[in-house]
This record gives structure tokens, C-alpha cells and sequence, in this order.
């Protein structure tokens, strides 16, 4: 539940900024976007933020908008580093290991969803015209000001001016390589500090081994990222950990 206030140093409750209700509202939104892609109803995020209907249309223009926002925080690359740090500490080196492969596997089943779910509200008309309001006014599909861009006047019966989507037309805006790259560094070095820890273990580098491990999950070892994937992974740690050959 939102609500519509924070406590205070003083335990005074404080109204919410705009700012931090689409924040509540847009977290509030990644699950439901996750289980429902495009067709997830304004009521059904209303109910979960915990917030009047009406409530969403004073921090988004629309729900393209509120989508599109949730979108962009549910494909934070930094997420996946979040969620390994706060995984158990006290398990074995196979059960780590186990552990975090769901995570970047979970993560990568959500970002999927997101994406065809974003990908089809986008390319309805719904999402065409949102973006065309959106671009007669100077703004991007998550309502800040386009540098540069200045607002003018909305023929409705003008096609949509797109603006350039990195990863094709429909497609949200992902973070910038640099990012992208930044991240997935860390995400490695994470997961090596978790397997140094099992360094006496080892045969291989506890860098290395993080290295192969996630190339493995996130690369060509489960392409399809299968609903009930435990015996996929069982498999994988089981090679990674003791190898393919009988010696």
C-alpha cells in the first residue's frame, strides 16, 4: 500500500511528492505487468498501489505513460546485482551456485515479459496516440521534456512523429551501453566476492568461475528460459562443478 504520505523525523505524516507517488506507483506496477503484458487494467494497479484510480492519472498523463515508467525500472540492469547481494550466505558452494543462477534467471524471465508486454502496448493505437501526444507537447513516453524539442500544435489526424527508439520502433528505450556494460560488470564481481568465499574449494579463480556461470545462464544455456527451470539448472551446476569427463 502507498498511501499518501511519509512519516516525517518528527513522525508527522507528510503528503508524497509527485515524484515518489509515480515512484510507489510504478514499482507497484512491475508485477502486474509481468503477469498481465499490456492488458493489466488501471483498476488492478490502482488496487495494488493501494491509491484511488484517480490517484494515477494525477502523477501520469496516461496509462501508456505509467507502463512505460514501470518498464524503465523493471529493465534497471542493477536490479539483478540487488538481488544477489541479499541472497543467503550460509549454503554450500553447489547451493550458491544454484541460487545464483535463479536469480539471473528470474530476472531475465521478467525483463522478457516487460518488453512483449511494453512491445505490444506501444504498437496498439492506444499507445500511438499517447506518443503522439506526447511528442506534440515536447515530451518522451515517460512525460519528461525532450531537450531541444519544442511543443506544437496536434493535428489529430497527423500520423505520429517517432522519436528514435534504440532498439526498433515499439521497442522501450534500454540504458546506454555504457551502462549496460557497467552493470554486468558488477553483477560479476559480485557474484565473484560470493564465490571467493568458497576459494579453498576451487580449482579456478573465483572471477573465472563467475565469468562461465553467468555466460552459461545468460547466454546459450537456456535460450528459451523454461517456466520450471531447476532441473536445467541442476545440470548446469553439476558440469560447472565437477565437469563432463569421467576423470
Amino acid at each position: 500500500m502507498i498511501g499518501g504520505v511519509k512519516e516525517t523525523r518528527s513522525g508527522r505524516a507528510r503528503p508524497m511528492s509527485r515524484e515518489e507517488r509515480r515512484a510507489a506507483i510504478a514499482t507497484a506496477t512491475i508485477p502486474l505487468l509481468v503477469q498481465h503484458g499490456a492488458q493489466v487494467s488501471t483498476r488492478q494497479i490502482a488496487l495494488a498501489a493501494g491509491v484511488a484510480e484517480g490517484t494515477l492519472f494525477r502523477a501520469f498523463d496516461d496509462k501508456v505513460e505509467l507502463l512505460r515508467t514501470a518498464a524503465e525500472r523493471a529493465l534497471d540492469p542493477r536490479v539483478g546485482v540487488q538481488e544477489i547481494e541479499a541472497l543467503p550466505r550460509d549454503v554450500t558452494l553447489g547451493e550458491e551456485m544454484t541460487q545464483v543462477a535463479r536469480v539471473v534467471l528470474d530476472h531475465g524471465r521478467r525483463v522478457r515479459r516487460v518488453m512483449v508486454g511494453l512491445h505490444t502496448l506501444l504498437a496498439s493505437e492506444e499507445g500511438r496516440r499517447a506518443e503522439q501526444v506526447r511528442e506534440a507537447r515536447g515530451a518522451d513516453l515517460t512525460g519528461r521534456p525532450v531537450p531541444g524539442h519544442a511543443p506544437r500544435d496536434l493535428d489529430p489526424g497527423a500520423e505520429p512523429v517517432r522519436q528514435p527508439v534504440p532498439h526498433g520502433r515499439g521497442h522501450p528505450a534500454m540504458p546506454g551501453r555504457d551502462a549496460l556494460t557497467r552493470a554486468m560488470a558488477e553483477e560479476r564481481a559480485v557474484v565473484a566476492r560470493r564465490l571467493a568465499a568458497y576459494g579453498a574449494e576451487l580449482r579456478v579463480e573465483p572471477e573465472r568461475l563467475a565469468r562461465v556461470l553467468l555466460a552459461a545462464v545468460m547466454g546459450h544455456g537456456f535460450p528459451v528460459l523454461p517456466e520450471d527451470p531447476d532441473d536445467a539448472i541442476a545440470d548446469l551446476v553439476d558440469v560447472l562443478l565437477h565437469g563432463a569427463t569421467r576423470t
